[in-house]
C-alpha cells in the first residue's frame, strides 16, 4: 500500500479533482506505471479500478470502497480499497469519485418505447406534452399556452417547409385530455361537445380543415382525426368501414349517429392512418419505414439518446416492437458506434406469430466466454400482448365504470374496455408461443379487471404447461390487495385455482408506471374515486405480499428520468393540472424507501428482462455498467429531514458501459 500511496500522491496530483473520466484521463494513469510491480499477472488483468463509495445494490446491501474491472469489461473484485488493490503495483489505470459522489450499477428503463421516444426530439412545437409540475423542471414559456386542449392545438405551427396547399398529414403527439382543460368555446366553435366526444371538429377548427391532421394521445393508446384524415384513408368513401386489422388488434374508430367522430382508440386503431402518411414524415416512419427515421433525423435522434444518457441509464428495454422492421431498427441503432446504452427488445404476440420469431440473446455471453465484451444489443426474448387500454385515457378495463363528473372525456366510457373479448382468447394468442418454453412474457395491464385477466391467463398457461421464465405485469395500475396477494401466491406455489388445484410455481413481477402518481393523481382521483386513486400502482401490496416490482417510464409517456422515479415513489407527491397549486401525497401506505426504490430501477428490472447474469448489481463476474451520481440518494433513508423530492436533482455525473466513460451520440 505504500507502494500505491506513493504513486497516487506524483499520479493523481496532475489530475483535476472529482471523479477521473473519459479515455484522456485513462491514458494519463495508465502512462502513471512503474516497473516493480508486486503482481504483473494481475496488473495485467485489471484495466481500471474504480474508489470510492460504491452501492454495490446486492442483497445485502454493500457498499464497499472499491471496485476492479478487467479489459473487456467484467468486474473482477468488489471489496475495500485495500483489498481490491492488494498486489495491483503502479500501473492500473484509476478512476476515484468525489468526495460526495456514489458509484452505482447504471439505471434500466424496463418498459419504454424507444422509436416514438426518439419522435419526441424531431417534433419541436407539434409536441403538445402538458408541462411538468415544478419539482421536475423549470416551467416552459408556453405552460399556460399549452394548459387547455384548444390553444394547444392552436400552437402548433404548422412547417414552412410544407406549401400551403400540400396535402401532407400535419402531426402532432403528446396531446393529454386528462390534464389539459377543455374550454367550450375556443378556435370559434359554438356549443360545448367535449373535445374527445367529436375530436374531428376541433382539429378542423384549430389546426386545418384543408389538410389531414392526426395527433396522437400522450398515452399512446388513442389518437385524434379529422374529417380530411379519415377521407384520406377511406380513398374518398364516405364512412368507410375500418380494415378488418383494426378489430383484428383490439382497435375501434369511434362513431356517433353522425359517423365517425375522429376519436381512435388503441395502436390498431391508428395504424391505417400512420400507414396513409407521406413517408418523410417522422410519426408515420415508425410504422413505415422506422430505418429511415433514423437515417433520416441524425441529429434529432442524438440528442434523444443523449437525454437518456444523461439520466443515467444504461439499459432500456423497448417494451412493443410491432413489426420486424421495427425491431431491426432498434438493433442497428444499438449496434452503431458509440451508441451509450444497451437495448433489449419485447415483440408483439402476433408478429411473433406471424413471422415465426425466435428470441433471440447478445450476440455472446461473458460469464461462458472469456473473450466476450457483451454487446449493445442484447437481443430480443420477450412477449409483449395488451390486455386493456389506457387508465387516463379511460379505456383501462375497470371492474366499476370510471367516474365522469369533473372530466367529462369519460363520459360513456363504461369499465372502459380490454383488448380481447375473454380470458380464453388471450390463452388462445399466447398458447404456441409459450408451449415453446422460449420466451418471457408480458402483459400489459392497467385497469384492475384487466390485471385479474392477466392473472387468470398467466394461472391457466402454467397449468398446462410449466414456464421456466420470467412473466411481467406491466403497469399494474389499479391496484387491489386481493389482486397482489394473488400475484405473490403464484410466485411461491400456493395458489389455488376455483376447483381447488394448485397452479405450478411461476415467477411472476410487475412494473409499474410510477409517474401516474406524479402527473395524473388528481385525475384518478376524479375518474377513479379517492378510495381506488389512492391504490394505483401499490408498492405497498407488492412488498407485503412478496412481489418484486420496478419503474419505469413508458416513454414517450412519461419522462425517462429513473431518480425521479424514486422521488416519486418514495414521496408520493401529486400535482393537480393545470397550475399545480394543489398537491398532496397519494396513498401513503404504498410509499417505499430509496433503497428499495434504487432497487427498482436496478436490480430488480434487470431480473425481470433476466439480465441479471450480467447487469443489475456491481458484484464479481458481472459487467461494469455503472453510473456516478454527485451525491447519494441514501441520505435521504437516514435523515427525515430532507425533502425527498429533492431526489431528483442529484446529477448524473458519468456513465459507463463495460468499464468505459460512454459519451453522447454523434
Amino acid at each position: 500500500m505504500r507502494r500505491y500511496s506513493r504513486w497516487k500522491s506524483r499520479c493523481l496530483g496532475r489530475l483535476a479533482s472529482g471523479p477521473v473520466m473519459g479515455a484522456a484521463a485513462l491514458a494519463l494513469l495508465s502512462s502513471c506505471a512503474t516497473t516493480g510491480r508486486a503482481n504483473p499477472g494481475a496488473a495485467a488483468a485489471v484495466a481500471t479500478v474504480f474508489l470510492g463509495k460504491v452501492l454495490t445494490m446486492d442483497e445485502q446491501g454493500t457498499v464497499a470502497q472499491a471496485v476492479s474491472v478487467d479489459a473487456r469489461g467484467r468486474i473482477l473484485k468488489v471489496g475495500s480499497e485495500q483489498e481490491v488493490m492488494a498486489g495491483l503495483g503502479d500501473g492500473v489505470a484509476t478512476v476515484r469519485l468525489g468526495s460526495e459522489q456514489v458509484l452505482m450499477p447504471g439505471f434500466i428503463d424496463p418498459h419504454m418505447h424507444f422509436l416514438p421516444t426518439m419522435i419526441q426530439s424531431v417534433l419541436g412545437t407539434h409536441n403538445l406534452a402538458p408541462c411538468l409540475p415544478p419539482p421536475y423542471g423549470e416551467p416552459a414559456a408556453d405552460c399556460a399556452t399549452r394548459a387547455d386542449l384548444l390553444s394547444a392545438l392552436s400552437s402548433m405551427k404548422l412547417s414552412p417547409q410544407v406549401p400551403e396547399d400540400s396535402k401532407e398529414f400535419v402531426l402532432g403527439m403528446n396531446l393529454d385530455p386528462s390534464r389539459q382543460q377543455f374550454v367550450p368555446g375556443g378556435c370559434g366553435v359554438s356549443g360545448d361537445v367535449p373535445f374527445t366526444k367529436q375530436p374531428k371538429l376541433y382539429l378542423d377548427a384549430c389546426v386545418s380543415k384543408d389538410r389531414p391532421v392526426l395527433i396522437l394521445d400522450q398515452s399512446g393508446h388513442l389518437a385524434y382525426v379529422n374529417d380530411k384524415a379519415i377521407e384520406v384513408v377511406c380513398k374518398g368513401v364516405k364512412d368507410c368501414a375500418p380494415p378488418p386489422s383494426v378489430a383484428a388488434g383490439g382497435g375501434e374508430w369511434a362513431k356517433d349517429a353522425n359517423g365517425y367522430t375522429g376519436l381512435l382508440k388503441e395502436s390498431a386503431g391508428y395504424a391505417p392512418f400512420m400507414a396513409a402518411m407521406t413517408k418523410s414524415l417522422p410519426l408515420g416512419l415508425v410504422y413505415t419505414d422506422p430505418g429511415q427515421l433514423i437515417s433520416g433525423f441524425e441529429k434529432e435522434v442524438s440528442r434523444g439518446i443523449e437525454a437518456l444518457r444523461a439520466a443515467g441509464l444504461t439499459t432500456i428495454a423497448d417494451g412493443g416492437l410491432a413489426s420486424v422492421a421495427q425491431l431491426q431498427a432498434v438493433k442497428h441503432v444499438a449496434e452503431r458506434e458509440g451508441f451509450p446504452l444497451r437495448i433489449t427488445g419485447v415483440v408483439t404476440h402476433d408478429v411473433a406469430t406471424a413471422k415465426g420469431l425466435q428470441p433471440t440473446g447478445p450476440a455472446c455471453d461473458p460469464t461462458k466466454d472469456a473473450d466476450c465484451t457483451l454487446p449493445r444489443w442484447l437481443g430480443a426474448g420477450g412477449i409483449k400482448l395488451w390486455v386493456d387500454g389506457s387508465t387516463q385515457g379511460c379505456t383501462a378495463w375497470l371492474e366499476k365504470p370510471y367516474h365522469y363528473e369533473n372530466h367529462g372525456h369519460c363520459a360513456g366510457e363504461g369499465e372502459g374496455r380490454a383488448d380481447f373479448d375473454s380470458v380464453k382468447a388471450i390463452t388462445d394468442s399466447l398458447r404456441p408461443l409459450w408451449a415453446t418454453s422460449s420466451w418471457r412474457f408480458q402483459l400489459h395491464a392497467n385497469g384492475n379487471l384487466a390485471n385479474k385477466w392477466a392473472l387468470e391467463a398467466f394461472t391457466q398457461l402454467q397449468q398446462e404447461k410449466v414456464n421456466p421464465h420470467r412473466v411481467l405485469f406491466i403497469h399494474n395500475t389499479v391496484g387491489q390487495e386481493p389482486l397482489s396477494r394473488d400475484i405473490g401466491s403464484l410466485r411461491q406455489g400456493t395458489l389455488k385455482t376455483s376447483d381447488g388445484k394448485t397452479v405450478p410455481a411461476l415467477d411472476a413481477h410487475v412494473t409499474h408506471l410510477i409517474g401516474h402518481v406524479a402527473y395524473w393523481g388528481a385525475v384518478f382521483e376524479d375518474i377513479l374515486g379517492e378510495a381506488t386513486a389512492r391504490n394505483i400502482d401499490p408498492t405497498g401490496f407488492d412488498l407485503r405480499h412478496g412481489v418484486p416490482f420496478s419503474f419505469h417510464s413508458d416513454s414517450m409517456v412519461t419522462p425517462a428520468r429513473p431518480l425521479w422515479f424514486v422521488a416519486q415513489a418514495v414521496s408520493r407527491r401529486t400535482w393537480a393540472y393545470p397550475d399545480f397549486q394543489k398537491s398532496k401525497v397519494l396513498g401513503a401506505e404504498h410509499r417505499v424507501s430509496v433503497a428499495q426504490a434504487l432497487r427498482a430501477i436496478t436490480v430488480e428490472p434487470a431480473r425481470q428482462h433476466e439480465l441479471d447474469g450480467w447487469l443489475g448489481t456491481i458484484e464479481q463476474g458481472k459487467v461494469a455498467d455503472f453510473v456516478v451520481l454527485g451525491s447519494n440518494p441514501l441520505d435521504f433513508d437516514q435523515d427525515p429531514s430532507k425533502d425527498p423530492l429533492d431526489i431528483s436533482k442529484i446529477k448524473v455525473i458519468q456513465t459507463y458501459i463495460n468499464g468505459k466513460p460512454t459519451a453522447a451520440s454523434h
